[in-house]
């Protein structure tokens, strides 16, 4: 019983996480102290479900009014395409949104940009020195697992890291696994897996990185979660681990004295 006793500090102390699996970019090459260009920006293209918000911008305003997506008023009034949620431009699935006054136009595999330049050559010819404003209104990403505040968040830019991804869900908790974070991802068609590692240096370079649209991140937990989960007695582990520590040097002592 007494060398039993023993072992449980052992075993409290090997359930704690240790420090260097808390620490990023602790792995590999040291990191440049000169700038580096980044080569692996990836292009963010349109795909089928995407809604963007389209607005084009003129000196006379009525002139481009057809060319903008009527609101829907108290009245219940609305003008403009069908394909709109919520007032913005809806893709469906073989990638074409309804343009007011324009009809389809071809908008899946584009860039934001490169739909802007499609747009403007098409209203070239009704308007003068247009300026045309496209960005994406359900650009999402969902963290699930060890971090502090999982679920689904939707952010206007086009560029989203994962680091900034984990930042807006309150950072991973003492648990989560910073070597092998899941990406699933969904593009063209087709579902893709990534692994991040974030205590490597080199996760800059991963095609994971920077996030596309509907990605979905998965934390996963350390293997010192299972002593915590199984024994919910954990919280009173340390005391108990005092406690028993104090005892065994009473025994020592007493079987000294002997």
């Amino acid at each position: 019983m007494r060398y039993s006793l023993l072992f449980l500090p052992i075993l409290f102390l090997s359930s704690c996480v240790k420090h260097q699996q808390l620490v990023n970019f602790n792995q590999g090459p040291e990191l440049s102290a000169t700038p580096q260009a980044i080569a692996n920006l990836p292009a963010i293209r349109i795909q089928p479900d995407d809604a963007l918000a389209i607005s084009v911008h003129t000196i006379n305003m009525d002139a481009a009014a057809p060319f903008n997506l009527g609101i829907s008023t108290a009245q219940g009034s609305t003008a403009g395409s069908a394909a709109v949620v919520q007032g913005n431009f809806l893709v469906d699935p073989g990638g074409y949104i309804e343009y007011p006054s324009l009809g389809r136009i071809k908008a899946g595999g584009l860039t934001t940009t490169e739909l802007k330049d499609t747009l403007l050559a098409r209203l070239s010819p009704y308007l003068k020195d247009p300026i045309l404003y496209v960005r994406f209104t359900n650009f999402t990403f969902t963290v699930l697992g060890e971090v502090k505040n999982p679920g689904a968040y939707s952010f206007p830019e086009e560029k989203m890291t994962i680091l900034e991804a984990i930042g807006r869900s309150g950072d991973l908790t003492t648990y989560g696994d910073r070597t092998n974070i899941l990406v699933i991802r969904e593009q063209d068609g087709a579902r893709s897996f990534g692994r991040i590692n974030l205590r490597d240096r080199k996760v800059f370079e991963s095609p994971y990185f920077y996030l596309h649209q509907n990605d979905v991140i998965y934390v996963e937990p350390l293997k010192q979660k299972t002593a915590s989960v199984a024994d919910q007695t954990s919280k009173i582990l340390p005391w108990v681990s005092v406690g028993v520590t104090v005892l065994n040097l009473i025994i020592i002592i007493s079987n000294s004295n002997q």
